[in-house]
């Protein structure tokens, strides 16, 4: 599902919007993450506070498709509605200085994947019917 887009401008800057129901984020930019330890990524995902304080939203690592060798970027956003959102970057095939954000969705199947059967869950119990009230008897007049 798509969820944005980023374009790179001709200074090199590349920024953009990620939006859903639940968050829209307009001024997204990359941010080089300058790291010795080899597991961090090479970006940040970055957006101004209301403020104007540079936050960061996420991350993303570069990754290439196995069967293209395309150059992708995979990673994640952090929103308070939404919690760890996964994303994955693409470059658009019609207009190179555009990537596409596509959010990625829980259980969709991967390439080579095995076919899990999920147990079924336990027939529902019959419930008894509820028993009638018994019927009131008519108030007797005092004699």
């Amino acid at each position: 599902m798509n969820i944005g887009e980023f374009t790179r401008k001709d200074n090199g800057s590349v920024s953009g919007f990620i939006a859903e129901p639940t968050y829209d984020f307009g001024n997204v930019y990359l941010a080089k993450v300058e790291s010795t330890n080899e597991g961090a990524p090479p970006f940040d995902l970055m957006t101004p506070t209301p403020r104007g304080r540079p936050f960061k939203l996420g991350s993303l690592w570069e990754d290439h498709a196995e069967e293209t060798g395309e150059v992708y970027f995979s990673g994640y956003i952090v929103s308070g509605a939404s919690g760890y959102v996964r994303i994955r970057l693409l470059r658009s095939r019609q207009n190179p200085n555009l990537w596409n954000v596509v959010r990625n969705v829980p259980g969709e199947r991967r390439r080579g994947a095995q076919q899990v059967e999920l147990p079924q869950p336990p027939a529902a119990k019959r419930q008894r019917k509820a028993k009638a009230p018994a019927p009131v008897e008519p108030e007797r007049e005092a004699a």
